[in-house]
Formats: structure tokens, C-alpha cells, sequence
């Protein structure tokens, strides 16, 4: 059974990219359009891993962050944002996210950080 890996993001293209490139991985993804609906999955059903959007209205990435550390603390969490707000990302880490990636990323970097934070695959 392949790993399941939560993507949350605002941008619709950007979830699309980035479920797309993850299924061509070989890894079974959700997408999630904000914090709230991120929030509600991670509820309902176990993910070996979350690639989270920092810039979102209504629960921004950063208290998602704080409440996945809260509910599932071994959960790995890759935060991802736009290179003009690096220091949040690096915040992020602090407070518990694994990694980050500077948008725009290539398909290298992101299957380099997926593979080492969430695992191969299969």
C-alpha cells in the first residue's frame, strides 16, 4: 500500500501540480483547499505525511502547523511558501515542521524532501 500524503494549499493550480507530480511518485494524496478542511481530514484519517501551504486565508498554515503538533506530533509536515516570506518558513521549522520549500520548486526538490521526510513510496 502506497504512503498517503495530505497537500493543502489555496491555489487550486499549485494543488493540482503538486497531487499530480506526488501520484506520478507513486503516493495516494488528498488535497485540501484550506487550514479548516486540512484540519477536518487529519481528523478523520491517518497521513504518513503533509506538505502545507503557509499563506492561507481563514486558518493560515502556521496554526495548522501548531494543531497537527498538538493531535499528531509524529505526523511529518514539509510547509511550503513563496521565497518573499522565507522567514515564516524558517519560523515554521522552529515550531515543528520538518522542512520547507521556496515556491517555485522543481520536481527534483520536491521529490528529494518527500522521499526523506515521508519515505519511498511504496
Amino acid at each position: 500500500m502506497s504512503k498517503r500524503i495530505m497537500v493543502v494549499d489555496d491555489d487550486p493550480d499549485i494543488l493540482q501540480v503538486l497531487k499530480d507530480r506526488l501520484d506520478s511518485y507513486g503516493y495516494t494524496v488528498e488535497t485540501a483547499n484550506d487550514g479548516r478542511e486540512a484540519l477536518d481530514s487529519l481528523r478523520r484519517e491517518a497521513f504518513d505525511g503533509v506538505i502545507l501551504d503557509i499563506r492561507m486565508p481563514e486558518i493560515d498554515g502556521m496554526e495548522v502547523l501548531r494543531q497537527i503538533r498538538e493531535s499528531h506530533s509524529v505526523v511529518p509536515v514539509v510547509m511550503i511558501t513563496a521565497s518573499t516570506i522565507q522567514d515564516r518558513a524558517v519560523e515554521a521549522v522552529g515550531k515543528g515542521a520538518q522542512a520547507y520549500l521556496l515556491k517555485p520548486f522543481n520536481a527534483a526538490q520536491l521529490k528529494q524532501v518527500v522521499e526523506r521526510w515521508f519515505g519511498p513510496a511504496m
